[in-house]
């Protein structure tokens, strides 16, 4: 039988590449014919490799090859350095790929493409031509299919651009980059949040300035990687997505009929995290840091709060809402013990190194500068609440742990999550409203009139109140035996559904 090799190319970026990586393991114990190669940047192939050190599969079958300049080049991995990282992505791929195309009899020319989102829009063409026309190409998209359809299929920021910039009093005397920016900002088809309601696949309707938060601050990034994306879909075979109809009842259905229509294919193939935490009973992964182990330690079963916004996202349009955040749990009776991760320094964290220390020294809580072991913690019988900002890879790693969430959405597809996570009939979730970085221009669709969202600082401290008082009342107890069976569901689902779908993956 011959060998069946997929190629691919990912960001640095580790919410979208932790998950793949998983999905790699199973893809090579679903086909014993198959071989792959993933192309990443240097800066993040030893901490690739340290995570698949941790999983059982024939590692001679999988490949890592890292382009670009490697990590002690000097070169800072921050945002400032984002577009000359991805930039050498992108490089570095065009350069491999007639490699690539040469084969050999251990790796035959690829026959599948797998493009994550946020880069392959830029090299889909380049790379059919060198490959040829029969290459299957397939985007890999690190959340649901809801988000999925949401971010590639329901607007083409292209087209919206090229008709306001062709037409003078649409137009209205704006620079290119600022209409870029507020298509980016509206997110529904148009450069205006218009009050339109908003359909989104599964997920019950609402307003178009309900889902924006933009408490990422501007997206000034957001359109290169947005509009590569959506060309993207436009150009595959195929698209994945992190779930399955046991998780999108309704939207997967949904959305797989549509893309047949495109006569394109959908592989729900469920989440994607390390496999030991979809087991009933997985073992304490060991904390390593002492002084995290031990503030755990001191607790009981269920009583700290942990908070994460990612690797990459982070409230920097309302630093005070954060500060306020910290503050209420600081003051608050009886105490909520936590624990903040700040995160890598891509996510531009923005609080002083004043309350740091007051925080750290308080007993209260800890806050964490660098990089922790977020699976490890949440695993920990005393952490009892994950406050997330809605990003699918963390939300991935609550589910398969049944922890509840308090959910407040930065950016992209966060507001989505939230609202799929926080709805009837079964919630797993709470919403955080009052974080907007203003005030919400109309009614709720989703409310009416018992929510009024101002943005402000003290209706966010009284809603931080009501939620942390919620969460250790009747609400949290219910949203913990929901997001108990929760869990039970996504492991049925791992091993019935979704392993059909990732048979089905390899394949292609």
């Amino acid at each position: 039988m011959s060998t069946h090799h997929i190629a691919t190319l990912l960001p640095p970026m580790w919410g979208h590449t932790v998950g793949y990586l998983h999905l790699s393991v199973q893809l090579l114990g679903a086909d014993p014919t198959l071989v792959m190669s993933i192309v990443q940047h240097q800066v993040l192939v030893s901490q690739m490799e340290k995570e698949l050190a941790g999983c059982t599969y024939d590692s001679s079958r999988l490949r890592i090859i890292g382009v670009g300049m490697p990590p002690d080049s000097g070169v800072a991995f921050d945002l400032d350095a984002y577009e000359a990282i991805f930039r050498e992505l992108v490089m570095g791929w065009m350069q491999i790929i007639p490699e690539l195309a040469q084969g050999s009899a251990e790796w035959p020319k690829p026959r599948t493409i797998h493009f994550d989102f946020t880069c392959g829009g830029h090299v889909i063409d380049p790379t059919k031509s060198i490959l040829g026309p029969d290459i299957k190409t397939v985007l890999w998209y690190c959340s649901n299919a809801a988000a999925l359809f949401v971010m590639v299929n329901e607007c083409d920021f292209t087209a919206i651009f090229d008709k306001i910039m062709g037409d003078e009093t649409l137009r209205a005397g704006r620079a290119p980059e600022q209409i870029q920016l507020e298509i980016c900002s509206a997110f529904n088809g148009t450069d205006k949040l218009t009050g339109q309601i908003v359909h989104i696949p599964g997920l019950p309707d609402t307003y178009d300035y309900e889902r924006v938060t933009l408490a990422a601050g501007p997206p000034i990034t957001g359109w290169p990687i947005l509009t590569s994306g959506q060309q993207l879909g436009k150009r595959v075979d195929g698209y994945i997505a992190a779930s399955g109809s046991y998780l999108e009842p309704m939207g997967i259905p949904q959305i797989r009929k549509h893309y047949m229509e495109h006569n394109q294919t959908l592989f729900a193939v469920g989440p994607q995290t390390h496999p030991k935490y979809f087991e009933a009973n997985a073992t304490q992964e060991q904390i390593t840091d002492p002084e995290i182990a031990g503030f755990l330690d001191k607790h009981s079963k269920n009583s700290v709060l942990y908070i994460s916004f990612g690797s990459l996202f982070f409230p920097v349009a309302t630093p005070k809402h954060v500060e306020a955040l910290v503050e209420t749990l600081l003051t608050l009776e009886p105490a909520f013990p936590f624990i903040f991760a700040l995160g890598s320094s891509w996510s531009q964290a923005a609080i002083s190194s004043s309350l740091i220390e007051r925080v750290n020294s308080s007993g209260k809580g800890l806050i964490c500068t660098s990089w922790v072991q977020q699976r490890a913690i949440l695993q920990h019988d005393a952490v009892g609440w994950f406050l997330t900002h809605g990003g699918f890879n963390s939300i991935t790693e609550a589910m398969t742990l049944g922890m509840p969430m308090i959910i407040w959405p930065v950016a992209a597809e966060q507001p989505g999550n939230a609202l799929s996570f926080s709805s009837e009939p079964n919630p797993v979730a709470i919403e955080l409203l009052q974080i907007r970085t203003g005030a919400q221009v109309g009614p709720s669709l989703r409310f009416g009139d018992s929510v009024n969202i101002t943005g402000t600082v003290e209706d966010a401290v009284a809603e931080f109140k009501a939620v942390f008082a919620e969460a250790r009342g009747a609400k949290g107890k219910m949203l913990r035996e929901n997001a108990e069976r929760l869990r039970n569901t996504v492991q049925m689902g791992r091993t019935n559904e979704s392993a059909e779908e990732i048979k089905r993956l390899a394949a292609f």
